[in-house]
């Protein structure tokens, strides 16, 4: 039961402070696609896969 309890008290002062509660929470730039890539990353990624891979 004590568990609970601070639990609750913790998640109350957590958003108490948002300042700390922006800190902690991460934020994507738009131009990142579901991979973590961006779309110039991407693509010169794969150029470079395509060399490695596909070149016979």
């Amino acid at each position: 039961m004590s568990k609970a309890i601070s639990y609750y008290d913790w998640e109350l002062s957590f958003r108490k402070s948002p300042t700390t509660a922006n800190n902690l929470t991460n934020k994507k730039p738009k131009n990142i696609n579901s991979i973590g890539l961006s779309e110039g990353e991407f693509k010169d990624f794969m150029t470079n896969w395509r060399k490695k891979n596909l070149s016979s």
